[in-house]
């Protein structure tokens, strides 16, 4: 399984990074139909039992991974400001799109366990039901009105990019931020399951499992409070103590051996935190960076992510692997260098803000 999973991230690596760039070059609606043309390829195959191309799919997935986080945030935020919203209106979307996500999370592996106790013959009815559902997309999407921007409204992308993401230290700081946040997130769902069984313990783990989803569900919805007028802390301060958070969480489970209840308490910690990581990136995204370039930031944030999962992947191929624990202590340790980088962030806004103030 780490081979598959090490040579489809090893293939989707170049199309992932740019992508985002495609994105801002052709609008992000026209990826979100992508994306949808790909989950739809990846029902159609997998709704056979005799066209289980595992290779195939797992790279199609990837590369629908990718455009997935960072196409429909782009579209929405150019939509939000075509018809001249609220920006406070636009930060409740952001919590609301990691809100439902969850839901949506938990409510398909309840259709999935219904459809795959009826199935009774080799056509599979979960992917039969998604690929329907990514036909639906691609009807809706097409149908919906929507404005291409380009980055030529700044300049040539490239310079674009380079000025306002690479020699701006404000954004490389959530370029790292997310890259570790995304890397967390996947080391976490290629270990959790077996650090919980470790020395054979058993454990339901498809119980389990809808708790991490609520957990995050809870950390999103925590969002407004956090970022409202009676807020209990200032600008980037809660995301910190977010990161910082998570990066414990994940300490505590990667060096100390813990029980089966106490390793549930802790991965539930740690997605509460990334359920209000989420929409708080997106936030600083939106006030540090042109839309122009939104979607070619996010994939190259994620294509960072991603070569170190590579690597870490092709590791557990080999004999002499790199410990689980290992693993989950290099993610905690991204986490809280991360939460440093965002409290330099707010320092640095406090101090142009004290400038303005003298000037």
């Amino acid at each position: 399984m780490a081979a598959r999973l090490a040579a489809t991230a090893a293939a989707a690596l170049f199309p992932g990074a740019i992508s985002g760039v495609i994105s801002d070059k052709i609008g992000p609606r026209m990826v979100c139909i992508f994306y949808w043309v790909l989950q739809l390829a990846v029902g159609t195959l997998k709704s056979f039992s005799a066209l289980r191309c595992a290779w195939i799919n797992n790279f199609i997935l990837a590369l629908a991974s990718l455009a997935f986080s960072f196409c429909f945030e782009t579209w929405l935020v150019v939509e939000h400001e075509k018809q001249d919203q609220k920006q406070d209106l636009l930060f409740d979307t952001f919590w609301l799109m990691t809100f439902f996500e969850s839901v949506s999370l938990i409510g398909s592996q309840e259709i999935t366990n219904v459809m795959v106790s009826n199935d009774d013959s080799g056509f599979l009815l979960p992917y039969a039901f998604a690929a329907t559902l990514s036909v639906v997309g691609i009807l809706y999407n097409r149908n919906a009105s929507s404005i291409t921007q380009h980055a030529s409204a700044i300049g040539s992308y490239q310079k674009s990019f380079f000025a306002h993401v690479l020699r701006d230290k404000r954004v490389l700081i959530l370029v790292l931020a997310q890259a570790s946040i995304h890397f967390a997130v996947s080391a976490f769902w290629f270990l959790w399951a077996p650090t919980i069984v470790a020395d054979g313990r058993y454990a339901q783990l498809s119980v389990i499992y809808p708790c991490f989803l609520a957990s995050r569900m809870l950390g999103s919805a925590g969002f407004p409070w956090f970022y409202g007028a009676t807020a209990p802390f200032q600008n980037e301060d809660s995301l910190t103590i977010a990161y910082i958070g998570a990066g414990l969480a994940l300490s505590i489970e990667a060096y100390d051996y813990q029980e089966i209840g106490t390793l549930v308490i802790l991965f539930c910690i740690f997605h509460a935190c990334v359920g209000f990581i989420l929409p708080s990136l997106a936030r600083l995204r939106t006030m540090y960076l042109p839309n122009e370039l939104r979607g070619g930031m996010m994939s190259f944030s994620l294509s960072l992510a991603n070569a170190a999962i590579f690597v870490f992947l092709l590791q557990d191929t080999h004999p002499r692997s790199i410990a689980n624990s290992t693993i989950l202590g290099l993610a905690s340790c991204g986490l809280l260098g991360a939460g440093g980088c965002i409290h330099m962030l707010r320092r640095w806004r406090k101090h142009t803000r004290q400038n303005a103030r003298s000037l």
